[in-house]
């Protein structure tokens, strides 16, 4: 699987590198892309990350999959027109949508959340969407949508994902490897 996380500054250090560093360990490709075009982005908590590719180089077709993770960074992510047409695009080729903490507000403020079921950071309720089902959860999943609640759900998130995209066996695999 080859995912494609969005980061700006301001992203959740933990939700952007611990969830890819648990989704590489589980065998995926993540390619972290910045959205505003600088060559570093800076997390909540300092970290600096510059291996980045820029999100115009961004081809949606190239990708099983979208991540954008939560922190400060959620907030500009749904606002930025370029990620919204991101989104809609990965959504429209029928390609998974993952997204923790405040992250899936972007989806929420699309409509994608419509009678889903997600989970988010508490207080991000009102802009997911009237008819989005809020599951009281550490992870969420519906359809090709997975959602995380925060930076203590990274590993029940990365666990929902690769439940749904490979099975219960490739989950208990990775575990065993985790030594979880």
């Amino acid at each position: 699987m080859k995912i494609a996380c969005l980061l700006a500054d301001g992203f959740e250090d933990i939700e952007a590198l611990g969830t890819s560093a648990l989704l590489r360990r589980a065998g995926y490709q993540v390619d972290f892309f910045s959205v505003n075009g600088n060559d570093k982005v800076t997390g909540s908590y300092k970290t600096v990350v510059t291996d980045l590719l820029m999100m115009n180089w961004l081809l949606p077709h190239e990708y099983d999959a979208l991540f954008i993770p939560g922190g400060r960074a959620a907030y500009f992510l749904r606002e930025n027109e370029e990620v919204r047409k991101v989104v809609k695009e990965f959504h429209k080729l029928n390609k998974w949508l993952f997204s923790i903490c405040a992250g899936p507000t972007v989806f929420g403020m699309l409509g994608l959340l419509e009678n889903k079921k997600y989970i988010s950071f508490p207080g991000t309720e009102k802009e997911m969407g009237e008819q989005a089902i809020r599951v009281e959860k550490k992870a969420v999943s519906d359809g090709k949508i997975v959602t995380g609640k925060s930076a203590g759900a990274v590993y029940d998130f990365v666990f929902e994902i690769v439940k749904n995209v490979e099975g219960e066996e490739a989950l208990e695999n990775l575990k065993k490897r985790m030594y979880y």
